[in-house]
């Protein structure tokens, strides 16, 4: 058959496309018009784009910046200690307070000193101190800050970098240090978007004299990261096990449900905390080369089994075959690989894996297992025994549908070519294992933490919606003509399940972010000196109420992002709510 011979199937299948991109976008307009009925859902997503353009942008908006640790591991914030705790808006931040040895000038015999920065940290660790141009000189002290003549220091005229010290001040041996004070151009600490006399700390600085608005600013990369990683991560795993649960039911479900009742007897913050000590020791998240490899294996090994059958029994007319739960097969056989890598009989696979770490071999050895897996996936449909191969042929040779490119715009193609890159990259690793998170800090064990706690609440959800919607009658017509498990569970049910899934989601961002700023409050999340804003209150907290801004401030942060994405939730409550598509 030729290019031509498909012209038809291709035109179907592209107005079908079109069909379902104009119902998305009646949807998305109908869903907006109901969405702006409430001022404060409108509000709500005012609020979280505010602060995802903050977050983006904090690069620009922000004063000043972290640098990067020896490991070049973390943001580590450069402590300045003056001015310390200087309140929001004053004019602090531009007071220099230097302290000066007259010892050592008397030493090298100088009378005079460079308007220097405090020490700071080049970008290749090395020290360094800026030179200031001085804009007005207040006075100076002794080093028990008493006052002295302030006739004693003169200001270099003509650059205003540099002080004079009088012979008088020099020859007072009872002197040793003294400090000298003033004002000085700081465009660093000024923000571009702001007026002047209302540019400088506007946050104030904290106990390390660090500018309290920039942390905030990172902090809020932190835990918008945050939110929506543990938010993702708990929606795809409680989907998938409460989609389970609820289709397939019985024991199944009766298992599944009992595991979810261990979680929920245990308060989630407490367990959340319990694992999070448990993985203090944990320094990397890597998992063995070969056994990262079985993962794009069975993925690309269930989809070679279903075309196995399309190919050998494309119908199976007049033949019954005993039926076997696929989600109970892959479950024992996922299963059977964590026994037997548990077990001796690992060495069988780590032994073949390891005979050459070329690429060609592994390719090689993933093809065999690829295939000898589909093939014992497909013993539930008895396939040795009672396939024809009247047209085998033909079949083998229409599998791949070139002349209708449409028919691969689907999930299972995403499947595959992810796993077969996965396969061709990892082949050709040197090491002996896959580094899935490099540094694993405080802040990825809150994540695995809440991830951990948070899946068995969608779990449940998802499971009563399943449980609603395949009693429908285009589920049962699915069924009727043969359509597989998964199919039904994923094309089928989930599409018509999904509306709640989308509120608790976004109601959860803002709850996890709450929950981890408490674990940081407590001191089990972020590391010290850390921008994340339960770490920035937990700080400012000693220094409460007569510092009030060092906790105002990264609170004031919570509350906002988290109120934005509960209004946001709500709003979208009343969009998939029945009632209101009418």
């Amino acid at each position: 058959m030729s290019w031509k011979d498909g012209a038809e199937e291709r035109a179907e299948s592209l107005r079908r496309i079109r069909e379902s991109a104009a119902q998305a976008s009646y949807d998305f307009k109908r869903g907006w018009k109901i969405y702006r009925r409430s001022l404060l859902a409108v509000v709500g997503l005012l609020m979280v784009i505010s602060i995802s353009v903050v977050s983006i942008f904090a690069d620009d908006l922000a004063v000043e910046h972290p640098g990067r640790n020896l490991q070049d591991t973390r943001d580590v914030w450069h402590i300045d200690y003056e001015p310390r705790k200087a309140a929001p808006f004053s004019e602090e931040c531009d007071t220099r307070y230097q302290k000066v040895s007259l010892t050592t000038l008397r030493r090298w015999g100088d009378n005079g000193t460079s308007a220097l920065s405090p020490t700071r940290v080049a970008d290749d660790n090395s020290f360094y101190q800026d030179t200031l141009v001085v804009t007005k000189f207040i006075e100076m002290q002794d080093r028990y800050g008493v006052t002295l003549a302030s006739d004693l220091v003169t200001l270099e005229p003509s650059n205003n970098t540099y002080f004079w010290i009088s012979d008088e001040l020099m020859d007072n041996n009872s002197l040793t240090q003294i400090k000298l004070i003033y004002t000085f151009e700081n465009d660093a600490m000024h923000h571009w978007w702001l007026p002047d006399g209302y540019d400088v700390c506007i946050f104030g600085t904290n106990d390390e004299g660090q500018d309290l608005f920039s942390k905030i600013l990172y902090g809020s990369r932190v835990s918008l990261t945050i939110g929506f990683t543990v938010a993702t991560l708990t929606v795809i795993i409680g989907t998938v096990i409460g989609s389970i649960s609820g289709y397939f039911g019985g024991r199944t479900d009766e298992v599944i449900m009992r595991i979810t009742d261990i979680f929920f007897a245990v308060p989630g913050l407490i367990l959340a905390l319990a694992f999070v000590a448990a993985l203090q020791a944990v320094d990397n998240f890597t998992i063995p080369l070969a056994l990262a490899f079985l993962i794009p294996i069975i993925a690309l090994a269930l989809y070679a089994r279903s075309n196995i059958i399309e190919v050998f029994m494309p119908g199976s007319e007049g033949v019954s075959f005993p039926k076997i739960n696929p989600i109970i097969g892959l479950t024992l056989f996922i299963a059977a690989t964590f026994f037997i890598i548990i077990t001796e009989a690992h060495h069988v696979w780590y032994d073949a894996f390891e005979l050459s770490d070329s690429r060609f071999w592994r390719l090689l050895l993933s093809f065999i297992a690829i295939f000898t897996i589909a093939g014992l996936l497909t013993l539930d449909k008895r396939l040795i025994e009672n396939f024809s191969t009247d047209g085998f042929s033909n079949r083998a040779v229409n599998v791949f549908d070139w002349k209708n490119p449409y028919r691969y715009l689907s999930f299972r193609t995403v499947v595959i070519f992810v796993a077969s890159i996965a396969l061709f990259s990892w082949s050709g690793n040197g090491e002996n294992e896959i580094v899935i998170i490099d540094n694993f800090d405080r802040l990825w064990k809150i994540q695995i933490a809440l991830v951990f706690t948070g899946w068995p609440g969608y779990a449940r959800l998802i499971r009563g919606q399943v449980l609603y919607v395949k009693e429908m009658t285009f589920v049962e017509a699915a069924r009727s003509v043969g359509a597989p498990s998964g199919r039904i569970m994923f094309r089928h049910i989930l599409p018509n399940a999904w509306a709640p899934l989308l509120v608790a989601f976004t109601l959860d961002i803002g709850g996890t972010i709450l929950s981890a700023s408490g674990l940081s409050f407590i001191g089990l999340g972020a590391e010290p000196g850390a921008a994340e804003w339960g770490k920035l209150v937990s700080d400012g907290r000693a220094h409460f109420p007569q510092d009030y801004w060092l906790v105002l401030f990264p609170g004031l942060a919570i509350a906002y992002t988290t109120l934005g994405f509960n209004l946001l939730g709500d709003g979208l409550r009343d969009v998939v709510d029945p009632k209101n598509r009418r």
